[in-house]
């Protein structure tokens, strides 16, 4: 009997660190992410009011925007994998669809009010099949992977 009872004890803290962790994790992201916010607006600003384009570069948007940001800012402390590897744990909206896509734009060519502009690469680091986003008004919430999807295949103007 006191097995069982220390098992579940042990179950039981293990679950609330586990969440402790999560919710941990999740406040450090969205503080990165209002971070990759600021240095896009921070390039908008240096570069004639456009976001980044790699279209003409070798470089990616994460180089192009370190110039404002530590590198640490890519790293969301969730993401045990794609960081390692690749340099960042956030992707953003460059669709490759002029209608969706935010690369090479500016901020005027943008009518909606709530696109998202950064985000989790990958879902469920910090609840499963959801993404912490990055929206232009810089607020971060974090959705379902299917609504930030659909999002990125909206396009970016509103229809005259």
């Amino acid at each position: 009997m006191t097995f069982f009872v220390a098992s579940m004890l042990i179950g039981m803290v293990s679950i609330a660190v586990s969440h402790t962790n999560r919710a941990k994790y999740a406040a450090v992201c969205t503080t990165n992410l209002r971070g990759i916010g600021l240095a896009f607006m921070q390039y908008a600003g240096d570069n004639g009011g456009s976001l980044p384009s790699t279209v003409n570069t070798p470089a990616q948007w994460e180089d192009l925007l370190r110039t404002y940001v530590h590198r640490n800012l890519f790293h969301c402390p969730a993401d045990n994998e794609l960081f390692t590897s690749l340099g960042s744990s956030y992707d953003w909206r460059d669709t490759g669809d002029p209608m969706t896509t935010l690369a090479g734009r500016s901020f005027s060519q943008v009518s909606r009010t709530q696109i998202s502009l950064a985000f989790d690469a990958l879902p469920g680091w910090h609840d499963p099949a959801r993404v912490q986003v990055l929206y232009l008004d810089n607020t971060v919430r974090l959705v379902d992977q299917d609504a930030l999807l659909l999002d990125l295949t909206t396009p970016i103007r509103n229809a005259p």
